[in-house]
């Protein structure tokens, strides 16, 4: 009995050790985060894409409401210097969205031009030429909508803001053709949702506004093979829009962040975790600081863990093995929404724009740029 107590004890002190351990590397900075440079232009709501050069395409945005940008800079990580692009886009874009396709050109599509509706218009940046060139319409007039690469080379997009109503029809573009076709209906109609490629190429898509203050805590599943719909029976442990979500390195999804209702008065520091192979969502730790309107500033880093860049003062890094969030090095100064955050080939993040919680007349966004690095 008394080898048992003493193995016991000993046992114990060991897990003691082991959560001193995990709490002492929660309290380290992961990471240093540092002002770079700045952009030709405040932006927030743009769209940055990696190119094949390893360069980053950064487009449109606004300064404020009203102000918005056709112009583009390109990002060099060789030199960690802005240019702004000779060519202008052919729209002012504004909540718009862009994807590198398989042959290295950026498609870009939709988004506010104006302050009446958003555009239908879509046009391509062609990275050999520096030009941008319309490429016909999408189907709907889409704004705050999702645009994902499928394994196929199409892109789909689904839902999004038409100026009157959210949608809850999807879309493909197929660059073989240039031509957008509608392919069917999700269960929802959905704002400000996100939507995460899976391991098995299918796209699982997740909260949004169905209607103004009617916010989803529903998910769905798109399998670009049947062009079709699978409802997840279980839903989120709690309703979400505008917040993120990334796939990790194990197939599982990360999804933290958001808002509810009371949008500014509701933001989240919750984070869960959802499980393809099971269909359930589980809790994850919980954020060092509540953030929304983070869609696009999410990266995996090349040791699988979290870098997460937007939505406040401060960066901070998710560990799925711990399920812990830990703060990094640095401070951004302003609480930057509608940022975006790029993964570089050499492993750094770079973190562009973003506007802070605002002024009498609205948000002013800023010019800034930052890079964070181990």
């Amino acid at each position: 009995m008394l080898m048992v107590l003493v193995g016991l004890t000993v046992n114990c002190s060991a897990q003691r050790k082991s959560v001193e351990t995990i709490s002492q590397l929660q309290t380290q900075p992961y990471g240093k985060i540092s002002e770079i440079g700045k952009l030709s232009e405040a932006r927030a709501s743009h769209t940055a894409t990696r190119l094949d050069d390893g360069k980053v395409l950064i487009a449109g945005g606004m300064e404020r409401n009203g102000v918005f940008f056709d112009n583009a800079d390109i990002f060099d990580p060789k030199t960690d210097k802005f240019t702004q692009s000779k060519n202008k886009m052919t729209k002012k874009r504004v909540s718009h969205s862009a994807t590198r396709l398989r042959d290295g050109r950026v498609l870009i599509a939709g988004g506010w031009s104006n302050q009446d509706s958003p555009e239908m218009s879509a046009e391509i940046f062609d990275t050999r030429t520096g030009k941008f060139t319309s490429v016909g319409d999408l189907n709907r007039r889409r704004a705050a909508h999702t645009e994902t690469l499928l394994e196929d080379g199409r892109v789909l997009f689904t839902g999004g803001f038409d100026g009157t109503q959210s949608l809850d029809e999807v879309e493909v573009f197929d660059p073989k053709t240039n031509i957008f076709t509608l392919v069917g209906k999700m269960s929802n109609a959905r704002l400000a949702h996100t939507a995460t490629k899976l391991a098995d190429g299918k796209i699982f898509l997740a909260g949004g506004e169905i209607d103004r203050g009617q916010i989803l805590s529903s998910a769905e599943i798109f399998d670009p093979r049947t062009n079709s719909f699978s409802p997840v029976k279980n839903a989120m442990t709690a309703v979400r829009y505008k917040h993120d979500a990334i796939l990790l390195v194990d197939g599982r999804v990360l999804i933290f962040g958001g808002s509810d209702s009371r949008d500014w008065r509701g933001q989240y520091k919750s984070a869960e975790i959802f499980n393809p192979k099971t269909g359930e969502f589980t809790p994850a730790g919980e954020m060092n600081f509540a953030r929304f309107k983070i869609d696009g500033t999410t990266v995996l880093l090349p040791d699988g863990k979290v870098f997460i860049g937007g939505g406040s003062e401060r960066a901070e890094v998710f560990d799925p093995r711990t399920s812990t969030f830990t703060k990094t090095e640095g401070n951004l100064g302003v609480p930057i929404h509608y940022a975006s955050v790029t993964l570089l080939k050499d492993g750094r993040a770079l973190v562009v724009g973003g506007y802070g919680n605002g002024t009498p007349t609205g948000p002013v966004s800023t010019n800034r740029a930052w890079i964070f690095k181990l």
